[in-house]
């Protein structure tokens, strides 16, 4: 029997996030497109994978598309554009380095070569599947101004031209979608009151394992499944047990694209960065080490805080 529904793309659509990762493109049992094959009741090829870019989902995710492909979603161009790298960079304190080029090297990348290579992914998915309805989605603004966590120091400098980054892959995207004639789901306004340390999380901050870092949670990928449903035209309701629906994972090779990771504190980039802005190397080191054991509690708390308080000041010293 085929498998009717196709999910294509990256870590998004890989249900990084959603639960226990099933290999190592992760594929959860909670990601958004097993939530939509159940509604669909499509049987679910599960293509999408942990690291994706356009080029690894030519490489390894449209060999499962055919003339009995009925549906197919489609996540991806984060990764071109550099998204890890660019969150890896904000996410470091300011005296250990300035965002401000890498971000601008994303926005060069969106601008100059996503929109090509996204056109001919979805002409190579309407080429290998012509009957599949297509549905080609964005992704949700991760901050709404407020970093909370307590290893990472993106400033709302960053935090707005994250957020500028995410609205112009968003037209990108739906202009590709639309000149190939699919659905695309822009999950932005649904995720408003659902970012990074809003009350209501839809989408997770520094998590452990730390690939889940930045990627909607249950609630996220639920409300995602709601978005691509939609698009597609069905209801979301009545949707079949997971037993019910058959899910055949595609090439377990994980994407060329990095995962998340933390500042390091305690190295040279830091303590050098430290002394260059007129810190004690010594004392961030101190404070980087007690704030990264959460078991000693408030010490821990404390420690974050004053490192906050010394990222703060040096901004504050570069802004003059």
């Amino acid at each position: 029997m085929p498998l009717t529904y196709a999910a294509l793309g990256d870590s998004y659509a890989a249900g990084v996030g959603g639960g226990a990762r099933r290999s190592e493109c992760w594929r959860t049992a909670g990601g958004y497109p097993v939530l939509v094959a159940r509604a669909l009741g499509e049987d679910l090829a599960y293509q999408a994978c942990l690291g994706a870019t356009l080029a690894d989902v030519e490489r390894d995710q449209l060999g499962v598309l055919g003339p009995d492909t009925t549906h197919v979603s489609l996540t991806v161009g984060g990764n071109d554009v550099g998204f890890v790298p660019v969150l890896v960079e904000c996410a470091k304190p300011s005296w250990m380095v300035d965002s401000d080029d890498v971000i601008d090297a994303a926005f060069a990348v969106l601008t100059g070569e996503l929109p090509g290579r996204l056109s001919r992914a979805v002409a190579r998915v309407r080429e290998l599947a012509p009957s599949a309805e297509l549905v080609v989605t964005a992704y949700p603004v991760l901050f709404n101004g407020e970093d909370c966590n307590a290893l990472t120091f993106f400033s709302p400098h960053e935090m707005t031209r994250l957020e500028r980054g995410v609205g112009d892959l968003a037209d990108v995207i739906g202009r590709v979608a639309a000149a190939g004639a699919a659905a695309f789901v822009d999950p932005r306004a649904a995720f408003a009151d659902h970012a990074v340390c809003d009350g209501d999380e839809w989408l997770s901050g520094v998590s452990w394992p730390l690939e889940e870092s930045y990627h909607p949670n249950t609630e996220g990928h639920a409300a995602y499944a709601r978005l691509v449903l939609e698009a597609f035209g069905a209801p979301a309701d009545g949707a079949r047990a997971p037993g019910e629906v058959v899910v055949r994972e595609g090439p377990r090779r994980r994407g060329t694209a990095p995962t998340f990771s933390l500042p390091d504190l305690l190295s040279r980039q830091s303590l050098d960065g430290a002394l260059r802005h007129g810190l004690d190397p010594e004392r961030v080191a101190g404070l980087a080490r007690r704030a990264a054991h959460p078991a000693i509690g408030p010490e821990a708390a404390a420690a974050s805080a004053e490192l906050h308080e010394l990222d703060r000041l040096v901004r504050e010293r570069l802004a003059r």
